[in-house]
């Protein structure tokens, strides 16, 4: 077999065989191609046949295109490999073996929504208050317990107090229900397998000895119940070979675990690792900016990419006063790389750490005609979210409006079903009424006294605001409806990430209305639903291939592109939120950073604004992100000149009582500390010294958190406060 066209380390990492091997694949060194030439090296060269090697990756996509490569590679039908992500493995084996488990083989698999019901079912035929027992965050809730390889069973054991009680009930309800319609969540699938190899060792035999050899792309992204899945099946012949980037970990908060990789010696026993530190994607200066900022990590492997690609281009740091200079400064980047530059639109990226971000870049590339895509998400406009107050608003305007009306009529949550609206629809086609005219006359519709009780508020909601919508301008209407429907406690209480970025996308919503109104003479309420609906159209009008890409950091995992350009660089932004100040939560945050860089060719933008809008209301001044300070001075350009007037405004915390250094230098095991965010503690101990030393803390309501002497802004206290 030809293994010319590798690298030394490549050719390494496909030829060694026996026993655990881990391949550190840095990004753009080319992981895809030592992974196939490995598994057509395994078949060709070793002899392995096809159906004894197991191949498992994160995305369908990724296994689709790696069983192509191996079988370009050996030209030969290599369809009885088990190429596939872990949830479809294990369904391949679950539709063999299920049954040895109380299910039937034709078991269903539900998706969220499907699963969000029968949680919804569970707490109603408990009886329980579903604003105390929100189904969503009770979903949130199992699915991290599953995560965690936590049961029903030992759930229950753990409980303190009434919320976690029923909190255990629904969880174990749930599994029965589950189990009595035959169906299985996605993290069934994956604790599935694992309690059938834990139940009937001898099917973990027969698996064991069918995968003779393992392999596991993106390993810095699995999950507990995932390496507990290669680890049964390889625990015996010890042939797995795992390939990730400990510095690409940046999915904790769906359970994975970058000890996983980082410890993967101690878990398999002494193990080949071998690292991939050629880069073929990016510059000399992209690949050394990125180093100087992942490297402050304290959990990671050592290693540093390198490239014989060019210096190239420094980085590129924008100052902006506020979201809207900052878009409008992006468009003229836009604007010099396609119309002065070589570079076309789909050779551009905007990078954002949240979705909500997208909208300010949004509205301006549509007003100026530049066509975009964005990718893992929706555009701004169309999400559920955003569209549910939309409709809210034509309502107000127009409430002759039936496809609003039945769109917002039940949400937030009134108890008007779907037998309700259908009678609504019945009696004002029978009558030709609109629907809201319908709720004029209650008296008519046979539902029952709870249901006409929420139509009448709702009606008169609509009216309220009816009465008021040409006086008040769009903004004061959008704020008062958020507080009459109390969206923000309707989000607020799910309890999930996902509620707490469509509420900030709710927020953003009225800081679009806002800048509507400092941009127009008319921008009345009517005006701006207008506009939303002509720049809607426009949309559908301008998709294209060629267009620039807008999307979350962590959707471009995996992608690359010529320009990248990264917006939002500001503290409590990127990184993200209170959360900064714990270890292990900044360290993810500079591995994000990392991605984010890594994924240019040529040329990277960092912007950040000294100012941004929230909740529609005046700009907040805002902190440049630590991480730009992190990056190497001679290898950044500020706004086309000299870099040390922003190096001069860069990241430095402020103690709430007294300096870090001279606080954090005599802080020692026992001390109690207040911090601003998390109250009063105790620490519990002290890694390091100096402003760099790791704190752990043990905070009042036994909240455990380890953070850096220097961020932490903590100050000490005399006695014991909790």
């Amino acid at each position: 077999m030809n293994l010319e066209e590798l690298n030394p380390q490549q050719r390494k990492a496909v030829e060694i065989t026996g026993g655990p091997i881990l391949i550190f694949a840095g990004a753009g060194s080319g992981k895809t191609r030592v992974l196939t030439h490995k598994i057509a090296y395994l078949v060709k060269e070793i002899g392995l046949p096809p159906d004894n090697i197991l191949a498992v990756t994160f995305t369908n996509k990724a296994a689709d295109e790696m069983k192509q490569r191996v079988q370009e590679l050996l030209n030969m039908d290599v369809s009885s490999m088990s190429v596939g992500t872990f949830h479809s493995i294990s369904a391949r084996i679950l539709r063999r073996e299920i049954q040895l488990l109380g299910y039937s083989n034709d078991f269903v698999i539900y998706d969220q929504d499907d699963s969000r019901a029968l949680v919804k079912t569970v707490i109603k035929d408990l009886n329980l208050d579903e604003k105390s027992f929100v189904p969503k965050a009770m979903q949130a809730h199992i699915s991290k317990a599953k995560n965690q390889m936590i049961s029903p069973e030992i759930f229950a054991n753990t409980v303190e107090g009434f919320l976690d009680e029923k909190t255990s009930e629904i969880y174990s309800q749930y599994q029965k229900a589950l189990k009595s319609n035959n169906a299985l969540d996605f993290d069934d699938l994956l604790l599935k397998p694992i309690e059938l190899f834990n139940e009937f060792p001898g099917r973990l035999d027969y698996y064991q000895n069918k995968y003779q050899y393992v392999l596991v792309d993106e390993y810095q992204d699995t999950n507990k119940p995932q390496f507990e899945f290669i680890q049964a099946l390889s625990r015996e012949h010890r042939d797995v070979c795992v390939v990730g980037d400990d510095d690409q970990s940046i999915y904790s908060w769906r359970g994975a675990d970058v000890n996983n990789i980082l410890n993967f010696s101690d878990t398999f026993g002494e193990a080949h690792i071998i690292k991939l530190e050629q880069n073929y994607r990016s510059t000399k200066t992209i690949l050394e900016c990125a180093w100087a900022v992942v490297s402050k990590n304290t959990a990671r492997a050592e290693k540093k990419l390198w490239t014989d690609n060019k210096q190239g281009e420094k980085l590129s740091l924008i100052e902006c006063r506020d979201e809207r200079d900052e878009s409008w400064k992006i468009l003229k980047i836009i604007r010099d790389e396609t119309v002065h530059g070589s570079f076309g639109f789909d050779d551009l990226v905007i990078l954002y750490r949240t979705n909500a971000q997208s909208r300010v870049v949004e509205d301006v590339l549509r007003r100026e005609g530049v066509p975009y895509e964005i990718i893992g998400g929706i555009k701004f406009y169309a999400r559920k979210e955003v569209k549910d107050v939309l409709a809210y608003l034509r309502l107000i305007v127009n409430p002759t409006d039936g496809v609003s009306f039945d769109r917002i009529v039940n949400f937030p949550v009134r108890g008007i079903g779907k037998t309700t609206i259908e009678k609504i629809h019945a009696l004002a086609k029978e009558n030709d009424l609109s629907y809201l005219q319908v709720l004029e006359d209650l008296g008519k519709l046979s539902i029952g006294a709870k249901q006409k009780k929420s139509l009448h508020e709702f009606n008169q909601l609509i009216h309220k605001f009816r009465n008021s919508y040409k006086e008040q301008n769009a903004a004061n209407i959008t704020r008062d409806l958020l507080l009459d429907i109390d969206l923000q406690n309707y989000y607020g209480n799910q309890n999930t990430q996902e509620a707490l970025e469509r509420w900030g996308n709710v927020e953003e919503l009225l800081n679009s209305i806002t800048d509507f109104q400092d941009n127009r003479d008319e921008s009345g309420l009517r005006e701006f639903l207008e506009e939303v609906s002509l720049l809607t159209d426009i949309d559908r009008w301008n998709k294209s291939d060629k267009a620039v890409t807008l999307m979350t950091i962590h959707s471009a995992k995996g992608l690359e592109f010529p320009v990248v350009m990264i917006a939002g660089l500001e503290e409590g932004l990127f990184p993200l939120g209170p959360q900064s100040y714990e270890l292990e939560e900044l360290e993810e945050e500079r591995r994000l950073f990392y991605v984010a860089v890594t994924r240019a060719k040529k040329k990277v933008y960092l912007s950040y604004a000294n100012a941004r809008r929230r909740f529609g209301g005046a700009p907040m001044p805002a902190v440049q992100s630590r991480f730009i300070s992190e990056l190497p001075e001679n290898l950044v350009e500020v706004n086309g000149g000299p870099q040390q007037a922003a190096y001069s405004k860069s990241f430095t915390p402020k103690p709430s009582f007294q300096s870090a250094s001279s606080s954090s230098s005599k802080l020692q095991k026992g001390d109690q500390v207040a911090h601003k965010l998390f109250g009063n503690g105790r620490i519990l101990d002290v890694e390091g010294e100096g402003e760099s030393a790791k704190l752990t803390i043990i905070f009042s309501g036994n909240v455990r958190k380890k953070l850096i002497a220097k961020y932490a802004n903590l100050s000490p206290l005399k006695t014991a406060s909790f």
